[in-house]
């Protein structure tokens, strides 16, 4: 869920990133970098990460800004999640048995 109580979602299939209202009116469709995705994380500001499984990436869309790729060659980067304790994304390796950090610094 965004900061506004909105529910976003991610696609395997497609870039796609979907915002829905609480009542399930589609407000927007944005495209992360790379196909695939698998997780989504959202900042207090709005930012979305978006893991992509298939892809290995993780891309990152502000508010109000286009998708950019801020890692790459993540072997099997599934759901994400924020360590806020160390402002840094924690990726699930699923083929490696292992965890990624991304500094978000």
């Amino acid at each position: 869920m965004d900061p506004d109580g909105n529910i976003a979602v991610v696609n395997f299939g497609n870039p796609d990133v979907l915002t829905f209202s609480p009542e399930g009116k589609l407000l927007k469709t944005e495209k992360a970098v790379q196909a695939g995705g698998d997780g989504i994380e959202i900042m207090q500001d709005g930012t979305k990460y978006i893991s992509s499984v298939r892809q290995g990436g993780i891309s990152r869309i502000g508010p109000s800004e286009s998708a950019e790729l801020i890692a790459e060659n993540i072997p099997s980067a599934a759901s994400i999640c924020y360590d806020s304790d160390n402002n840094q994304l924690v990726v699930p390796m699923t083929s490696q048995s292992t965890l990624g950090f991304i500094s978000l610094d």
